[in-house]
């Protein structure tokens, strides 16, 4: 179930190609040819509907219109193992991309196998614009989402064509800047402002920050002090960091189920150890943002946000076990 605007999109995989059906209230959508991948697109937030090829079951579908809590997740990788085992009471999920190695319809399907009725909302992973991603999700690479009382803006700025050893695309990245500066007013009634990108501005992982983006979105960040942005999400690096600059909160959600980033004990790089705590020493390049530098672990995680009266909670636990590793604490000024 994919937010797309005011509309929903209804996916379902079969593992026989077959030309299945939906039913929702009166009407029925039917596929034109025999395949494994089914969607449509749904008008509407909240609906009844049942899949033939399901059941004869009947599954409700509810956005709220007020959100008291949604869930981050990045890298799954068509790995959902960990997703069926979360705790489901959340509005809805934001992915950060990679949610594939390859973009493909199979691979979609294995990811959100736990999460069949939640809402989800992705960003592009490099990994997932290899394939089909777009006819997917029926997005650009760059879009804003308003749910509920919060506006998310999504933003792509890697290449599109090398699997591994990806690399910053410049163009991209000045598409993306461009896309926030002229789109920043869709936002200017919502309570809350989100900005997600595979990318991270800041990073303790392997990729790192790179400066070029780094730079293009602090100096953003810092032109827009009265936009009602409270923190960014990124995936790529498959570990979980935290960082803060002034009132605004980074994160890089970890693995939501690919293989974690090595710990490495030599070289010019951080992470050392498999948790890091406070600012961090800066050994080469990458490592931009190390003073704002909050909490790190090489574990898989999700990241939990829930809004309470003038302030946003979010919780950070192991995907693995449950258990709640951190919590930041955001005031609302």
């Amino acid at each position: 179930m994919i937010i797309n605007g005011n509309q929903t999109q209804i996916h379902w995989y079969t593992k026989q190609k077959q030309i299945s059906a939906v039913t929702l209230e009166d009407k029925t959508y039917q596929d034109d040819a025999k395949t494994n991948f089914h969607n449509i697109l749904v008008k509407e937030q909240k609906f009844q509907f049942k899949v033939n090829a399901i059941s004869d079951k009947q599954f409700n579908y509810f956005l709220p219109e007020t959100i008291q809590k949604f869930v981050v997740l990045s890298d799954i990788h068509n790995n959902g193992s960990y997703l069926e085992q979360m705790d489901q009471n959340y509005d809805f999920s934001l992915l950060c991309g990679d949610y594939s190695y390859g973009g493909k319809a199979h691979e979609f399907a294995k990811a959100f196998r736990g999460m069949h009725m939640k809402p989800v909302i992705m960003a592009v992973g490099n990994h997932d614009a290899l394939g089909d991603v777009n006819q997917l999700v029926r997005r650009e690479t760059n879009f804003y989402q308003k749910i509920g009382q919060n506006g998310f803006f999504f933003l792509y700025v890697l290449n599109q064509d090398i699997l591994h050893h990806c690399h910053l695309n410049k163009a991209r990245v000045d598409n993306a800047i461009k896309f926030l500066n002229d789109n920043m007013q869709l936002s200017e009634n919502d309570e809350n402002v989100f900005i997600v990108s595979h990318q991270a501005i800041y990073s303790t992982g392997e990729f790192g920050s790179i400066e070029y983006f780094t730079n293009k979105m602090e100096n953003l960040i810092d032109s827009h002090p009265t936009s009602k942005i409270r923190a960014v999400f990124s995936g790529h690096d498959h570990v979980f960091s935290s960082f803060q600059k002034n009132n605004v909160l980074y994160f890089v959600n970890g693995s939501g189920g690919g293989p974690l980033d090595s710990v490495f004990e030599w070289g010019d790089r951080a992470w050392n150890s498999e948790e890091m705590s406070g600012p961090l020493p800066v050994l080469n390049s990458n490592d931009i943002g190390y003073d704002y530098h909050l909490k790190s672990y090489q574990k898989y995680t999700r990241t939990e946000v829930s809004f309470e009266a003038q302030k946003i909670i979010y919780t950070i636990r192991d995907l693995s076990n449950n258990q709640m590793l951190n919590s930041f604490k955001q005031i609302l000024e």
